[in-house]
């Protein structure tokens, strides 16, 4: 089985340098990629025909080698095989933190991710969700959720009651009963 294994999307200093693709090889054999490609969905791919992973091995790719440019906010990596099919995906939303790792966890076949930014380990063994957790470290007394500043939360009120204004209105004259329900009128007008 092939996987991709882990990405660096944003790394520290330089992405043109600095950013790389690891594959991974779980299987017993050599894995011969004639015929395989890597895609980021930017209307370019990567052949990976002439590499070899060796059984339990790493192919690690720099960027100077695949120009493939990996995206630093919402993210995506596909696998294709020698027939287009695809053999793996991994995709992230959001913003990739500087000099993080998109890296596999754990190699089950759901359907479900199993990526977490974490330390990058090109040509080595990913570190563990526990050993991630583990190691981070939140400063005490700082909010981890992002406080809105006064100007910024009347803005957003103003938007949402904006909003809700929009919809009555537009509701109150799409249903002419309604309206005269609600705000009276001539009984002849209905």
């Amino acid at each position: 089985m092939l996987y991709i294994n882990e990405w660096l999307p944003n790394p520290v200093g330089n992405d043109a340098t600095g950013e790389f693709v690891e594959l991974f090889n779980s299987g017993n054999t050599v894995a011969s990629l004639r015929g395989y490609t890597l895609d980021t969905g930017a209307k370019k791919n990567f052949s990976l025909t002439g590499y070899a992973i060796p059984p339990g091995g790493y192919l690690v790719l720099k960027r100077t080698q695949t120009k493939l440019a990996l995206k630093n906010t919402d993210g995506a990596l596909s696998l294709y095989g020698p027939n287009g099919q695809p053999i793996d995906q991994a995709s992230f939303a959001g913003s990739a933190p500087e000099g993080k790792s998109f890296s596999r966890i754990n190699y089950d076949a759901s359907p479900a991710q199993h990526f977490v930014f974490t330390d990058p380990t090109p040509g080595g063994r990913n570190k563990t969700v526990s050993t991630m957790i583990s190691s981070v470290n939140y400063p005490e007394g700082v909010s981890l959720v992002p406080q809105l500043s006064p100007s910024s939360f009347f803005l957003l009120a103003i938007g949402i009651a904006s909003t809700i204004l929009f919809i009555s209105i537009y509701f109150f004259t799409k249903n002419e009963n309604l309206s005269h329900y609600l705000f009276g009128g001539d009984q002849a007008d209905r």
